[in-house]
């Protein structure tokens, strides 16, 4: 409160920071490596002023010009500059926590909702309990104690087969679990 006037006050919060020079977001043009890019088409070697070919951006590479405040890659940023002063964290920590959350749905991503069950069995394939790494029907020759029909009716009281080339165990170390028989 201002002397006998109520002034409402919140935290000012800046548009994200971008080049000049290339058009990209995070840095400015007096700190930039990139090479001289028009804003408009997103071709190198010349500024957006007298620039009349097909609108195009650096950021996105969707079609608009790159100041666009319509460009997702903008928003992401605004974002990031949002989250950063909210939570006074760094710029590095907050753009962390931004993609975490806005995960791109490629392919990996999908694939990582929809894993197959551990306890599902099909095709002869044996599926190890802890990381969902999988072996074939062929090397169930190798099997310590279980019989074969029994590790197929019930993968998950089975052994892994030992393997010479360890491959299943590598796919667990890949994967970042520890893989021990069961």
């Amino acid at each position: 409160m201002a002397g006998y006037i109520r002034c409402p006050v919140w935290s000012y919060i800046p548009n994200p920071l971008r080049c000049y020079k290339c058009h990209r977001f995070g840095h400015s043009k007096p700190n930039c490596r990139g090479t001289l890019t028009c804003a408009r088409c997103a071709v190198a070697g010349h500024e957006s002023n007298d620039c009349t070919a097909k609108e195009k951006c650096v950021n996105c590479k969707e079609d608009h010009p790159s100041f666009s405040r319509s460009c997702p890659s903008w928003k992401m940023e605004k974002e990031v500059v949002t989250l950063k002063f909210k939570n006074n964290i760094s710029y590095p920590e907050a753009r962390n926590l931004v993609k975490a959350r806005i995960s791109p749905a490629g392919y990996a991503s999908v694939l990582k909702q929809h894993l197959v069950n551990n306890e599902t069995q099909t095709n002869g394939t044996l599926i190890c309990a802890r990381c969902s790494a999988a072996d074939t029907q062929s090397n169930l020759g190798t099997l310590s104690t279980d019989t074969d029909s029994d590790l197929i009716a019930n993968p998950i009281k089975g052994k892994h087969p030992k393997r010479k080339n360890k491959a299943l165990t590598l796919k667990c170390a890949k994967q970042g679990t520890v893989h021990k028989d069961l």
